[in-house]
């Protein structure tokens, strides 16, 4: 009858052992959980900065890319910095005959800036 008690000892000790074991794991498991979370809550801050200035640029970009166009048809300097960056800007050339214009037309529409890339 002894051999049955010391069975059920070497049960108990073994389920004590595997719940300490369960238990430690647990513990890691939550703290590496917790660390996650806080580069998640990180990323999704700078995702909505990035947003942010997506939305500024859709917002501005044209107009600005607009009036630098513009300035370029009569400043050199303008005109070389937009050709660093692979922006051609067409410039309009008057008709045979007729005065040249003051200022440069606006497009119709907001997506045509006379800018080719």
């Amino acid at each position: 009858m002894k051999i049955y008690y010391y069975i059920s000892v070497a049960a108990s000790a073994l389920s004590l052992v595997l719940a300490i074991v369960l238990s430690a794991v647990g513990g890691m498991n939550s703290t590496l959980q917790a660390e996650v979370q806080k580069q998640q809550n990180t990323y999704q801050v700078q995702q909505a900065e990035i947003n942010k200035g997506a939305q500024l640029n859709q917002k501005l970009g044209p107009a600005i890319l607009q009036d630098m166009a513009n300035v370029s048809v009569k400043n050199e300097n303008m005109k070389k910095l937009l050709e660093k960056y692979n922006i051609h800007v067409a410039t309009p050339t008057p008709a045979p005959g007729s005065p040249a214009p003051a200022k440069p037309a606006a497009p119709a529409s907001g997506s045509d800036l006379g800018l080719h890339p």
